[in-house]
């Protein structure tokens, strides 16, 4: 069954990114609203999940979901499986007009994550995963590298952008980890950050 359900997720994300590709160059259009400090969402954030739940509600309608954007709806008990949805990781990528963001959806069942896609709809690069079987990009299996130590690494990260209590200690890590490491990447999309770890 989970083959299925990685199709539907996969059909859903190509749905969003179609979506999304045709409000890139016209940013001037959309709407914008601050959640808060540094934390943006845009009518395409919405748009973008509407589309995905509506996908994904058509095939599984006894499924949860929980989504960035509009929260919990009916039927996300420890129960039943959960669609966890990031309908644009990267939104203020998106807002800036850098290309780099994506389409993040999972589904969660008996308290373990069963399938995964990532979807990166300007590049079309699509990453996948089932549980037990692996992962693949653009349905070529990947693997991580042999590599386990921070020497010769480079590493993906993200900044604080809305809360900086622990900034100082972040800012000092960081220092270390760039003295021992090939160097930091911080894109802005954290589900393309792990997917690029995965490959």
């Amino acid at each position: 069954m989970s083959a299925a359900q990685l199709n539907i997720a996969i059909r859903a994300a190509r749905n969003a990114g179609r979506l999304i590709n045709r409000y890139v160059g016209r940013l001037d259009t959309v709407k914008i609203t601050k959640k808060q400090r540094n934390d943006f969402v845009t009518e395409v954030d919405k748009l973008s999940e509407q589309e995905i739940i509506g996908t994904l509600t058509e095939a599984y309608p006894e499924f949860g979901i929980l989504a960035e954007e509009s929260g919990v709806r009916a039927g996300a008990d420890a129960d039943k499986p959960v669609w966890i949805i990031d309908p644009l990781d990267g939104t203020t990528n998106f807002i800036h007009g850098v290309p780099h963001f994506s389409i993040s959806i999972a589904l969660k069942a008996k308290d373990h994550l069963q399938v995964g896609v990532v979807y990166d709809p300007l590049r079309d690069e699509l990453f996948t995963a089932i549980r037990g079987e692996g992962a693949k990009l653009n349905d070529k299996k990947i693997r991580v590298a042999k590599d386990t130590g921070l020497q010769g690494a480079l590493v993906g990260t993200g900044f604080p952008y809305h809360q900086y209590d622990y900034l100082d200690r972040y800012l000092a890590i960081l220092r270390q980890v760039t003295i021992h490491t090939a160097g930091i990447r911080r894109a802005g999309s954290a589900a393309l950050d792990l997917a690029y770890t995965a490959a």
